[in-house]
């Protein structure tokens, strides 16, 4: 039986067949066989190490989510960003903000690490434009599972290299969580 006729039969709408496997954010028995997908999701904030671009103290706080094959090497998926000066009175004046783009995979490394669940602990490394910030900027996502115990060696987060503020790495502790999936995951899109 098809997706179309299970749903039918169990009463379920096309919007429902849609919103199901993307509420999940797995591959259920409506997305298909697998296909070598991987997920990534993540908020959280990096902040620059040296006072840079008139900033005493640049952090971004970024949040994305997307789709990545590294066997067959490419990665697609964005979001948005706020930079703000951390040493700046609350409310903190947004220097940058916008969006941003995964343009390139450049690597994927699970340092031998187990999965645990639908998670698999590992460092995703990409390219990425971001709205009046810069473009081809590399980018790391760091996922660590510590309920499991099972850590890359990296604080869990996001980094981004090359930016006019400096060098962006992840606080410690951090600050946010990123998510990268076990193989045979894909984002849905109806």
């Amino acid at each position: 039986m098809n997706r179309s006729a299970f749903l039918r039969k169990a009463g379920v709408g096309s919007l429902a067949a849609v919103s199901l496997p993307a509420a999940f954010g797995a591959q259920s028995a409506f997305a298909g066989p697998p296909n070598g997908h991987h997920v990534y999701a993540f908020v959280a904030f990096s902040q620059a190490s040296a006072p840079a671009g008139g900033l005493t103290t640049p952090r971004i706080g970024m949040n994305g989510e997307g789709t990545f094959d590294p066997h067959a090497g490419w990665v697609k998926g964005g979001g948005t960003y706020q930079l703000f000066d951390q040493a700046h009175a609350i409310p903190k004046p947004l220097v940058a903000h916008g969006l941003w783009e995964a343009k390139d995979f450049v690597d994927y490394d699970t340092k031998g690490l187990a999965s645990y669940g639908e998670i698999q602990p590992a460092i995703l490394e990409l390219k990425a434009d971001l709205e009046g910030l810069g473009t081809g900027l590399m980018m790391t996502l760091v996922c660590n599972v510590g309920a499991a115990g099972l850590s890359t060696g990296e604080e869990e987060g996001w980094e981004l290299e090359g930016t006019p503020f400096g060098d962006f790495h992840q606080l410690t502790p951090a600050v946010g969580i990123t998510h990268l999936s076990i193989e045979g995951i894909s984002i849905m899109r109806g």
